[in-house]
């Protein structure tokens, strides 16, 4: 089995199209049914394995939550909302709200320099942990290099540490001079995660299973130490290099370690609805912190707004979404409305994508 695709991986694919308009208001049933309507279309136009979709809207009254199609084609086994599954970089909005935490907490600053923790690092001084926050500093992704991702090719379950990962683009020149623009870059959460072992003393995984799953009984998510993955879990696919199907089983193909703080956590979809909505409903931080959370830059090409570990698309929705071989996901939470979505897909590829459902969900919700 070889990756023949790295780029992108764990990393987030921010969508730019405009969100279409539905005419009136609908009732919870027919939300419903439309939501079943556009999840089987996907199904029977391409060849996704299977998906996990959860709609809530408090205001209309509607609990959707399915599984549709298969997590494992080896054996037929079918999708279930209990499932775990790997939800890559949604993984970045627990280290950012931790680093959040930290600076309410006086520990830290947004606005500490990356050489205040890193003395040696190129730039550092130029560069805050606000940028590293916001995608905004400027320095590569290691998972864009060829040679990072030969090494996966060649030992796909190596153990990889937090500062070969930083090793990689340490003596990279910058993309662009520091708060200038927006890059997203999986190597400024591999930096926040390190800064949160260098202020605590602890692991990053350890200050994430403490703030966050244990206080908010997210009982179905942690930081895999490995590979492996529990029995009831979804089965992650990549695309056949001969055929182009998802035939590739990706589950535990992978040791976690490559994408650490940036992609590695493992959650279930009733986990990931709380978690979104307590991070982006204002549970979690200061008043005034929560503020900094949704200040940020849009793309270049006039698509969403990234800003502290999360974006927007001018919908009133925040969140995040992620990718690794096999897993795309997407998690949005309106704290205006209370609505929140949550889509799984067990392949990553372009074809069809969490993203692309969500945003024919939004509008049934007016």
């Amino acid at each position: 089995m070889a990756i023949s695709i790295l780029l992108g991986c764990s990393t987030s694919t921010i969508y730019s199209q405009k969100l279409r308009d539905t005419p009136k208001s609908l009732s919870s049933d027919q939300i419903a049914a439309k939501v079943d309507q556009l999840a089987d279309s996907v199904l029977a136009n391409t060849d996704l394995p299977g998906m996990l979709v959860g709609v809530w809207s408090p205001r209309k009254k509607l609990t959707y939550v399915k599984g549709k199609g298969l997590s494992d084609t080896e054996n037929r086994k079918p999708m279930t909302p209990e499932q775990y599954f790997r939800i890559g970089s949604n993984t970045k909005t627990f280290v950012v709200t931790a680093i959040m935490q930290l600076s309410d907490e006086k520990k830290l600053s947004l606005d500490d320099r990356l050489s205040k923790y890193f003395p040696d690092y190129p730039n550092g001084e130029k560069i805050t942990l606000r940028m590293l926050g916001n995608m905004t500093s400027g320095i590569p992704s290691y998972t864009m290099l060829d040679d990072f991702q030969d090494q996966m090719v060649k030992t796909p379950l190596r153990k990889w540490k937090t500062e070969e990962l930083i090793g990689y683009v340490k003596n990279q020149p910058l993309m662009f001079e520091p708060g200038t623009k927006l890059f997203y870059c999986n190597t400024n959460t591999i930096l926040l995660g390190a800064i949160i072992e260098k202020v605590t003393g602890n692991k990053a995984s350890q200050e994430l299973e403490n703030r966050f799953f244990k206080k908010l009984k997210l009982k179905h998510t942690f930081y895999p130490t490995d590979e492996k993955l529990p029995p009831n879990s979804v089965h992650g696919y990549w695309l056949n290099e001969s055929t182009h199907k998802p035939t590739e089983d990706y589950t535990s193909y992978l040791d976690p370690s490559w994408a650490g703080v940036s992609g590695a956590v493992v959650s279930n979809i009733f986990d990931v609805k709380t978690w979104v909505e307590s991070m982006i409903g204002g549970k979690l931080n200061s008043k005034e912190m929560q503020q900094e959370r949704f200040v940020g830059h849009p793309r270049e090409d006039g698509g969403a707004v990234y800003a502290m570990g999360n974006f927007t698309n001018n919908d009133r929705f925040w969140g995040h979404n992620g990718g690794l071989p096999g897993y795309t996901s997407i998690m949005m939470h309106n704290p205006k409305s209370g609505d929140t979505v949550v889509i799984f897909y067990n392949w990553q590829n372009a074809a069809a994508t969490p993203d692309q459902l969500y945003q024919k969900i939004v509008p049934l919700l007016k």
